[in-house]
């Protein structure tokens, strides 16, 4: 593939959407909730008022959740229109004391190394965004060099093998969970609208093994094995809460257990690093 026209079409995708962002992807029921699950778990697994590094931080939300919760936290983005307005969201929360917003790529994080910026107790990517990144192993050096000794990573995925699409889709006429059981380099569908992007899909343990020897798998959740993909939201509110939080409490119980590990929408993974 080109790799710069790749970088330069998904620059060109995000960077049209990123007003609508926080509204339209931000606001949707598996969105959210697979957000909260991800800032509930950097918060365990990183020490009070530690240092993170936000890799694909969109508009900031996360980052300035956890700014809000006393870190220090970096975002990076390859949309400047993103990190633009993670920057005006920072300072209208009054946390650019706590945060850090910056236009990079995340095979390319030696920019930050360069201005001084690290180390960091803690990485993380939720969600999507090292799907849509040709040179893993780029990344995985560069944030190995920002990390402190035994720094988590935290890296939420698409998932290839997604629970809901292969048992609900073809009721629907909708085959796409099968087709993506075919192929690691597949178009996907970008946020609630149209926009399809070159993605490229890996298990937890596919991913597990590009990270290695710098990192050493802990252990995988499926997040929304029993959720619809996202669509958009026509009406505000909240919608069917009560049928989500039901969906929640179940895949609670089996999130972390196989195969319901590997079969959510999204894994998210955590790593911690052995090696430089």
């Amino acid at each position: 593939m080109d790799i710069r026209a790749h970088y330069a079409d998904v620059q060109s995708v995000y960077d049209r959407m990123a007003t609508d962002y926080d509204e339209t992807i931000g606001r949707t029921l598996v969105s959210r909730h697979a957000k909260t699950i991800a800032v509930e778990l950097i918060t365990r697994l990183s020490p009070p008022t530690g240092s993170l590094l936000d890799v694909g931080c969109y508009t900031g939300s996360e980052a300035l959740l956890l700014a809000a919760r006393g870190f220090r936290v970096v975002g990076v983005d390859l949309s400047p229109k993103m990190i633009e307005l993670a920057r005006a969201k920072a300072k209208r929360q009054r946390l650019t004391d706590r945060t850090r917003f910056e236009v990079a790529r995340a095979s390319d994080l030696h920019s930050l190394e360069s201005a001084g910026i690290g180390l960091f107790d803690t990485a993380y990517s939720v969600y999507g965004t090292l799907n849509l990144e040709p040179r893993i192993d780029q990344f995985k050096d560069s944030v190995s060099s920002l990390l402190k000794p035994h720094g988590a990573l935290i890296v939420g995925l698409l998932n290839p093998t997604v629970l809901y699409e292969l048992l609900i889709g073809p009721l629907a006429l909708r085959f796409d969970g099968y087709r993506k059981l075919a192929k690691r380099f597949v178009k996907t569908r970008v946020g609630v609208g149209d926009e399809r992007i070159n993605s490229f899909l890996y298990t937890p343990g596919e991913f597990a093994r590009i990270l290695e020897p710098q990192f050493a798998f802990e252990r995988s959740l499926g997040i929304h094995f029993l959720y619809p993909p996202p669509r958009p939201r026509k009406e505000p509110g909240e919608g069917m809460w009560w049928a989500a939080r039901a969906i929640d409490r179940f895949e609670k119980r089996l999130e972390d257990r196989f195969p319901f590990s590997n079969l959510g929408l999204f894994s998210l993974t955590i790593f911690r690093k052995i090696r430089d």
